[in-house]
């Protein structure tokens, strides 16, 4: 049993690179999305250190940075 691989949106990537992700933004976010820890939040359902992403079954469809008042 492997780890999941995640397909990334156009979408998820154009909002990566508007928030400072950079070089392969599309393989960061699916690298991302498989090392993420599920999350409860208006932001997204999966976290991975100051990012919150939304996934849909095995796809990233946005990504965003975490606001520090959610993170407490």
């Amino acid at each position: 049993m492997g780890f999941k691989e995640f397909q990334v949106s156009e979408g998820a990537v154009a909002r990566g690179r508007a928030i400072g992700l950079y070089g392969d933004t599309s393989k960061r976010l699916a690298r991302m999305a498989r090392r993420s820890a599920p999350f409860t939040g208006a932001a997204g359902n999966r976290r991975f250190n100051d990012f919150v992403l939304t996934t849909e079954g095995q796809s990233v469809v946005w990504v965003e940075r975490l606001d520090p008042q959610q993170a407490a």
